[in-house]
């Protein structure tokens, strides 16, 4: 009996504040529905996952940080769907 193999793709997206401040990570594979994003903060040994669900994280963050949160997990959805479609 052969197992089946499947390759999962991977997108990321990267982003950097002006400040130096902030560095935005998303990272979504094939098989997974919304991508996972992680914010590491300048001075911080741990990174923060943003949630949109969980409004703490959103609190910690400027505003401008959490905009390019939204708009990297719209951009990884979008890309990951398509791929499933194609």
């Amino acid at each position: 009996m052969k197992k089946k193999v499947i390759f999962l793709r991977k997108f990321k997206r990267v982003w950097h504040s002006e400040n130096g401040k902030y560095r935005v990570v998303g990272i979504q594979f094939t098989d997974e529905i919304t991508p996972t994003i992680f914010v590491q903060v300048k001075g911080r040994k741990t990174s923060l996952t943003y949630d949109t669900y969980h409004t703490r994280t959103k609190e910690k963050l400027p505003k401008y940080v959490v905009d390019v949160c939204e708009s990297i997990k719209q951009e990884l959805s979008f890309i990951c769907n398509n791929c499933k479609t194609n």
